[in-house]
């Protein structure tokens, strides 16, 4: 909410205050407006408005049911702010995710075919399931032994200096 109405909803406050002193009663709507000079159509859009401000610090307070030993409420130390509070990743750690996602895609890139595809399938870079040799060998209808050797080629590759420099930045132990 803008300050200038925030200003507006205070000095309407303060104004029905005074006219409830001085006329010892809870003044009507007309009488604040005109105190304030503001139509009534504009006071009643500011104690609307006034209503639906919380304050996301302001503590939730437990209200006594039926029964309770309690005598009106109890500050739990929970928040409205705790309660709404987005628990999932901040665009920072989106962003570097996606950029090391591309930085591998790259680095894998610099591989042969034959390579690039035992990698992909070995670490699950394509559907997130890491594959075994078994399964690898069995889908180019080859040995597991030379697709580990496959694998192992293509490993000493990627810590080529050269190759990893892009990655470096995620990853200490290059």
């Amino acid at each position: 909410m803008p300050a200038s109405a925030m200003k507006k909803i205070n000095d309407i406050r303060i104004n029905e205050r005074l006219l409830m002193t001085t006329l010892g009663r809870k003044p009507t709507e007309e009488e604040i407006a005109e105190k304030t000079n503001i139509s009534l159509k504009k006071l009643q859009f500011y104690k609307k408005a006034a209503k639906d401000v919380t304050s996301l610090d302001k503590d939730l307070v437990n209200k006594a049911g039926k029964g309770s030993a309690a005598a009106g409420g109890s500050s739990n130390g929970k928040t409205l702010e705790s309660l709404i509070k987005d628990v999932g990743p901040t665009p920072e750690t989106i962003a570097e995710k996606e950029g090391f996602q591309t930085d591998v895609r790259r680095l894998i890139k610099t591989l042969s075919p034959k390579e690039q595809a035992v990698i992909r399938l070995r670490f699950g870079l394509d559907d997130g399931t890491p594959k075994s040799l078994d399964f690898i060998a069995s889908k180019f209808n080859v040995e597991k032994e030379r697709i580990r050797k496959v694998e192992a080629k293509a490993l000493l590759k990627l810590r080529q200096p050269y190759r990893n420099q892009s990655v470096k930045c995620y990853i200490s132990d290059l």
